[in-house]
């Protein structure tokens, strides 16, 4: 497994990508505890343009995300070699 942060790490098996994220939900008692979500995708540019989207959702304005995916293009380019 390859740890991307503190929230997001990924792996891939012989059929697709898997992206977990660690989240903080409430268990049966009401108490915090921590879980994990996963998503299946079918290339690592998949994880790169989900990643952005979720984001992107976090930006306020039109400005932050277009810093933001500027800053996306330049990384992602590294990692995959390409246009995402």
């Amino acid at each position: 497994m390859i740890k991307f942060n503190e929230i997001f790490s990924f792996e891939r098996d012989q059929y697709c990508w898997h992206l977990h994220e660690k989240y903080i939900g409430e268990d049966k008692h009401h108490q915090p505890k921590e879980f994990t979500r996963t998503t299946y995708h079918p290339s690592l540019q998949y994880i790169c343009r989900h990643l952005i989207d979720k984001e992107c959702g976090k930006c306020e304005s039109l400005e932050q995300i277009i810093e933001l995916l500027k800053s996306a293009e330049e990384s992602t380019a590294q990692l995959i070699g390409g246009d995402i």
